[in-house]
């Protein structure tokens, strides 16, 4: 099959569908490297001015093209007049250079990864809707798909979600929760597919040598609590940081790593409680793949206690590390931890449920080992990536073979 994914982000200049760029671009990376093995890929991504214009990587074929940087985030500019016209402008440019791509190469599969410039694509170009795979990377599905008060009003007056779901041949949700509630909204169930995220779980493979310098570049000693993610509201940061002060007298450090930018007012305020009520925090900001992936490895819990979570890719490489892991009772990450058996599933905003379960690891070593040792099984049997490619290429051979019909 000749597969292309389109990756039109509005990322910083130089990012790419690349491994460690993101849980998005990881995605899009290992789908595209293992189907590359047996099949023709291409990742079409969006450039400013940086990137080589096509190159080679991994067997896989890149082809970038130009396209202006938005000053913020999608869903930040939807709540201004303005901001919306700047993002149907960007979506209308970008829509026309794929489509001019797309005049002059043949797919069988298109598999698109953000919903704007999509939706003005499948317009564009109708002929292509029978062939397209829309997956939904969900954050805030609140949000998106104007679940609830938290949609902006131009979010629930149209969903570019939504709008790009019902028009293209199958969709990729990342839990069943979710699958439930766009049926609700009028999504058909056969064009709904639930696929996990996956994790290249030999990446975790990390030598004792990283193990140790990560431990003293980062000061680690004694237990090490570990969250990894954008620190934002809806990962419930807060609640961890309550839940170590619940614990101070248990000589444990919360190792909060992540990106302190995208909410720097929720991120100052974690910070500040967290000094205020002195919990042992450390607070990292963005690091390199390479550390996290050490970090990993040298922390001793791993703990996401999202109020709400698509499929958390950092969770799942907690798992292919080994570590058991605590998390919410939401979204996907149910898909991720057997309550007792790899870690624990605590209900969301509930610090004194969390620093119970946090306590009764710290407390038994033996537990921590069975546990992580858990998890790595079911990162390997349920979420290799290779093992998640194969299941978008038996929806990609269903698409095929109805265009064909």
């Amino acid at each position: 099959m000749r597969i292309l994914h389109i990756f039109d982000d509005y990322g910083t200049p130089g990012e790419r569908a690349l491994a460690g760029q993101g849980s998005v671009p990881t995605a899009v990376y290992y789908l595209a490297k293992c189907m590359a093995e047996k099949h023709d890929v291409t990742i079409l991504e969006r450039d400013h001015g940086v990137l080589l214009k096509e190159e080679f990587i991994d067997g896989i074929r890149y082809v970038r093209i130009n396209a202006e940087r938005l000053p913020r985030a999608p869903y930040e500019l939807i709540k201004s007049p303005s901001g919306v016209l700047k993002l149907l402008r960007d979506g209308f440019n970008v829509a026309r250079k794929i489509n001019r791509f797309l005049e002059k190469e043949d797919f069988d599969i298109i598999h698109v990864h953000f919903p704007f410039a999509s939706s003005i694509l499948v317009n564009l170009r109708k002929d292509i809707r029978k062939k397209t795979i829309y997956t939904a990377h969900v954050g805030e599905e609140g949000k998106r798909f104007a679940l609830d008060s938290s949609a902006p009003l131009a979010l629930r007056l149209f969903s570019p979600d939504l709008y790009l779901m019902k028009r293209v041949a199958k969709s990729v949700i990342l839990n069943e929760p979710l699958k439930k509630k766009l049926i609700a909204k009028g999504i058909p169930e056969e064009k709904l597919e639930v696929i996990p995220n996956g994790v290249n779980v030999k990446d975790f493979n990390v030598s004792r040598e990283e193990v140790e310098r990560v431990k003293v570049k980062y000061g680690l000693e004694g237990i090490t609590v570990m969250f990894a993610g954008t620190i934002t509201p809806r990962k419930g940061v807060e609640y961890l940081i309550k839940a170590g002060e619940i614990l101070k007298d248990e000589k444990v450090l919360f190792l909060i790593v992540g990106n302190l930018d995208l909410d720097r007012s929720y991120a100052e305020k974690v910070m500040e409680y967290a000094r205020r009520k002195g919990v042992n925090a450390k607070f990292t900001g963005f690091i390199s793949y390479e550390d996290l992936k050490a970090l990993y490895s040298a922390c001793d819990i791993f703990v996401l206690p999202s109020l709400e979570e698509g499929f958390g890719i950092a969770l799942t490489e907690a798992l292919a590390s080994g570590k058991p892991v605590i998390g919410s009772n939401v979204g996907g990450i149910p898909m991720q931890i057997k309550d007792g058996w790899n870690g624990f599933l605590v209900e969301p905003a509930n610090e004194e449920q969390l620093s119970r379960k946090i306590k009764y690891l710290v407390e038994n070593s033996e537990e921590r080992k069975i546990m992580g040792q858990n998890s790595r099984k079911l990162a390997e049997d349920q979420f290799d990536w290779s093992k998640i490619a194969e299941r978008y290429l038996k929806v990609y051979k269903e698409v095929k073979d109805e265009t064909m019909d």
